[in-house]
C-alpha cells in the first residue's frame, strides 16, 4: 500500500532540515501534554471550545511532531467532525436568544412586513454569540423588530458584533445620558466624574456609536404658540422646559448618536440597563437656567413609542443653585 500525496508531502517536510519544532513551549520533563505550558493550555482550551476535541487531537499530534494527528481521522473526517461542533454550537446559541426572546415578547405587534434579509442577518450574527450578556440584547433587538419592524436597522447588525464586552460597558455608561439620540454635551469634567473619558467618547465614536463633531447642536422650537414649551424625554423621566417668550429658541451642544447607537441604546433601556441620572438632570437644568429657561419634571409612566408619552406623573417645577 502507498502513502496517499497529503501525507508522502507532510513526511518528506519532516524529513528536511532541522527537527520539526513543537507548538508551545518544551514540555516539560515528565509532565503531562496539557501542563506544557499555559500558553499551550489556553490553546487548547481555545481550540476544543470553538473547533471541537478532533482539532485538539490533531494539534496534540503537531505538538509530539507526529503529522498526522493522534489517529483521529484524515483531513476529510476532521473537517467534518469539525463542521458538526461549530454547528452544534451555532445553534445553541441561536435557542439560547430565542429562548430569552420568548419571555419578553409583547402581547400586540405594529403594522409592517418582516424583511427575511434581515432574519437571515440576525441569525447568522446571534449564532457566533455565546456570552449572556449579549445573547440578551440581541434578544431584545430581536423582539423590538416583531413588535415594529425596522427598528432595528442593518447597520446595527453589523455594529454589534465588533463591540467588545469593554466596549458595550463603556457604551452602557454613556448612553445612561441618551435624550433620544443625542446627550448633552456638559463638562468634560461632568462625564470624567462618571467614569466616560474624552479618550473613551472618542473610542465610542470608533466603534460607530457616536459622533462628537464640536459644532453639533439640537435646536428646539416651541410646541404652543402662547409660550415656549417643549419636551425632553429621558430615560423615565419627562423634562418640560418654558419660557413665556414664544419666540425663543433652545440651543443645546451636543453629541449625536448613530443610527446604531440611538437603536442600541433603546435596547439597553428596555433590558433595564439604564435610568435616569440625577446629578445629569441638575446639570441639564442648570444649562436651562442660564438659558433663562424654566424646567418642570415628570415620571413617565408609559410609552406609546420612544417619542410619545401616553401616561405620566403629575409635573413640578425644578430649579438648582447656579455655580
Amino acid at each position: 500500500m502507498t502513502d496517499s500525496p497529503d501525507r508522502s508531502k507532510a513526511t518528506d517536510r519532516l524529513a528536511l532540515g532541522a527537527e520539526p519544532r513543537p507548538l508551545g513551549l518544551p514540555k516539560p520533563s515528565g509532565a503531562s501534554p496539557t501542563l506544557a505550558s499555559p500558553s499551550l493550555a489556553r490553546l487548547n482550551d481555545m481550540v476544543v471550545a470553538t473547533l471541537g476535541a478532533v482539532q485538539r487531537d490533531w494539534l496534540r499530534g503537531l505538538y509530539h511532531a507526529r503529522p498526522t494527528g493522534d489517529g483521529s481521522g484524515d483531513l476529510v473526517d476532521r473537517a467534518a467532525e469539525r463542521t458538526d461542533h461549530m454547528e452544534l454550537r451555532r445553534q445553541i446559541n441561536i435557542e439560547a436568544v430565542l429562548q430569552r426572546a420568548l419571555r419578553i415578547l409583547p402581547d400586540t405587534v405594529e403594522e409592517g412586513t418582516p424583511d427575511p434579509d434581515w432574519s437571515a442577518r440576525f441569525f447568522n450574527a446571534v449564532a457566533d454569540i455565546s456570552d449572556a450578556e449579549f445573547s440578551r440584547l440581541w434578544a431584545r433587538l430581536l423582539v423590538m423588530e416583531v413588535r415594529r419592524p425596522g427598528t432595528v436597522p442593518l447597520n446595527t447588525l453589523h455594529q454589534l458584533p465588533g463591540l467588545s464586552k469593554d466596549g458595550l460597558r463603556l457604551f452602557t455608561r454613556f448612553a445612561a445620558f441618551a435624550i433620544n439620540n443625542f446627550v448633552i454635551r456638559l463638562s468634560q469634567e461632568f462625564f470624567d466624574g462618571k467614569d466616560v473619558t474624552g479618550d473613551q467618547i472618542l473610542l465610542l465614536e470608533e466603534y460607530g456609536l457616536v459622533r462628537t463633531n464640536r459644532d453639533l447642536n439640537r435646536v428646539f422650537q416651541s410646541q404652543r404658540t402662547d409660550r415656549f414649551s417643549t419636551n425632553l424625554l429621558y430615560a423615565d423621566k419627562a423634562l418640560r422646559i418654558t419660557n413665556p417668550d414664544q419666540k425663543k429658541q433652545l440651543n443645546l451642544p451636543c453629541y449625536r448618536l448613530t443610527e446604531a447607537g440611538s437603536t442600541l441604546s433603546r435596547a439597553l433601556f428596555d433590558e433595564g440597563e439604564i435610568r435616569a441620572d440625577t446629578d445629569y438632570i441638575v446639570e441639564i437644568v442648570r444649562t436651562l437656567q442660564r438659558q433663562g429657561f424654566q424646567t418642570a419634571q415628570a415620571d413617565i409612566l408609559e410609552r406609546t413609542d420612544e417619542q410619545v408619552v401616553s401616561k405620566h406623573s403629575p409635573f413640578c417645577d425644578i430649579a438648582v443653585l447656579r455655580r
